[in-house]
């Protein structure tokens, strides 16, 4: 009985820090980017949406860890490989992209992945790509705004938020 509840203090315990040092990132414009965690190639699973107090969240969910991961503002995103443009809903937009990744289209969705939410700041969330091992999406954002990116474990997570 001590030992499952000694378990359960340490769980709380490393939850409670990781949230504390979750939410001391700090929201910015500035372009983010972060290393693989596990094995080649990460394959996405999930892709969920939220709207928090404060902020809205992106949740890209993977099998075998997480890939190597970039976020930036850009112009307009395009799709990989054609280099058209992707219609998203928006005034802003984000680039996220995964290297050494790819998709498993009978969990995350087929053909294309989209996620309509229209929260406060993110409007819509659209694949933009999955070719050679590299997985992009375009977040439509109502306005540039600051944004924050982390990685999670148990199962391997991607989070992007994004400040109201």
């Amino acid at each position: 009985m001590r030992v499952v509840a000694l378990g359960a203090a340490v769980l709380a315990a490393a939850a409670s820090a990781a949230t504390a040092a979750v939410s001391l990132l700090p929201f910015t414009v500035a372009a983010k980017a972060g290393p693989r965690h596990g094995p080649a190639p990460a394959i996405l699973e999930h892709l969920r949406v939220a709207r928090h107090p404060g902020f809205d969240r992106v949740v890209f969910e993977f099998r075998s860890g997480t890939p190597a991961w970039s976020a930036r503002y850009v112009p307009k995103v395009v799709h990989d490989g054609s280099g058209k443009p992707v219609a998203l809903s928006g005034r802003a937009f984000l680039h996220v992209v995964f290297h050494g990744a790819g998709i498993d289209r009978a969990r995350a969705g087929a053909p294309d992945i989209v996620r309509t939410p229209r929260f406060p700041t993110l409007l819509q969330v659209k694949e933009a790509g999955d070719f050679e091992g590299v997985v992009s999406f375009g977040l439509g954002l109502r306005r540039g705004v600051g944004f924050r990116g982390f990685h999670l474990s148990g199962p391997g997570r991607l989070v992007v938020d994004i400040v109201h």
